[in-house]
């Protein structure tokens, strides 16, 4: 992942967990993805499984139990 590319993630991550990007918790979440190649794989599975899902959305709908099962799979459903 190019460098710009996981600035904006990071960015994304704290934005959504409502936080600045200097926050200590956005700094923390960059050095592990950083240094973390487990975590690093799966944050960018999520990510292509995101934008799949987007790009299918789209041009069809996605029936509501594949829609679900995403969800529970990505732990979504807690949030």
């Amino acid at each position: 992942m190019k460098h710009s590319d996981h600035q904006k993630i990071v960015k994304q991550i704290c934005d959504f967990i409502g936080e600045d990007i200097d926050a200590p918790v956005c700094k923390e979440v960059a050095d592990h993805l950083a240094a973390c190649p487990s975590c690093q794989a799966q944050f960018d599975s999520i990510k292509k499984t995101v934008t799949l899902y987007r790009q299918v959305e789209e041009t069809q709908t996605v029936p509501t139990d594949v829609s679900q099962r995403l969800i529970k799979v990505l732990h979504l459903d807690d949030i």
